[in-house]
């Protein structure tokens, strides 16, 4: 029997509908020190705000043909799901205002840090240079990390109703694999950007579409004079405007002051 032809949808519940569409320059990006790296300065938090470009993953499933199950039909099975073989992430390069040299230029020396280890490249310079170095290699399970892409929007998903609505991709057992080439010239200066192609065993995505907001306000208590977009005024609550420094760590790098109280993504586990 064919499927019956919609008679049709109204204007005001086609815009409920779409005009509220995610935005793809709101995002975070989420990236944890190996158990086995030490590396002074490191700042998840500065790493996190100058990833000016990253991909949300993608895979597929691996199928193999059955043909001689029937006559002249070949079917196709699922065997595996497949994933990409990196994924990228382009950040800005920044130099520290109080000119620590190991906070300068972290973007490049961090994953050029984390490569290094890998590899048993973490020594001297002088043990670097000399034509008889070896170098030895790691573990896997001492460099390869968690890492987490969080994609949310302006309004963090909060204000509309209690529960909150992000989409948050986790990575498992990954690690750089690659730093693309950096090109400096004289013609002009631009921001200088690295990119780091990061490999991993699988990634999924995380079950957080239930997150509380604790700033909730009922739609009966609602500030009609909230920030934001005209269109959206007096939809969202005003609390979530108030907040400020540590109150504002979306990503739960201090437990005790997290918007999502005692809950967690599992990548920012121990």
């Amino acid at each position: 029997m064919a499927n019956p032809i919609s008679s049709g949808i109204r204007m005001s519940d086609l815009k409920s509908r779409i005009m509220r569409p995610s935005l793809s320059s709101i995002y975070g990006v989420i990236i944890k020190q190996p158990p086995g790296l030490k590396f002074e300065g490191f700042d998840s938090q500065l790493l996190e705000l100058t990833c000016v470009e990253a991909s949300l993953p993608g895979s597929s499933l691996g199928t193999i043909d059955t043909n001689r199950d029937y006559r002249g039909v070949v079917e196709k099975h699922a065997y595996s799901k497949l994933y990409d073989d990196t994924i990228d992430f382009t950040f800005m390069v920044t130099m520290d205002p109080e000119d620590n040299s190991q906070k300068s230029y972290i973007q490049i020396k961090f994953f050029e840090a984390w490569m290094r280890y890998i590899v048993g490249e973490d020594v001297g310079d002088k043990e670097l240079k000399s034509k008889t170095f070896q170098s030895t290699l790691r573990y896997p399970n001492e460099y390869q990390s968690d890492l987490a892409i969080i994609k949310f929007e302006k309004d963090l998903g909060f204000g509309l109703t209690k529960k909150s609505n992000i989409l948050t991709y986790e990575f498992v057992q990954a690690f750089p694999k690659s730093i693309s080439s950096i090109p400096v010239s004289y013609d002009g200066s631009q921001v200088l950007k690295v990119t780091v192609s990061f490999t991993y065993t699988r990634y999924f995505v995380s079950d957080v579409s239930d997150q509380i907001d604790n700033s909730f306000v009922p739609p009966s208590l609602l500030n009609p004079n909230s920030p934001g977009n005209p269109e959206f005024a007096g939809l969202y609550s005003s609390n979530e405007f108030n907040l400020s420094g540590k109150q504002l760590d979306f990503f739960k790098n201090v437990p005790d002051s997290a918007m999502f109280s005692s809950t967690k993504f599992p990548v920012m586990g121990n």
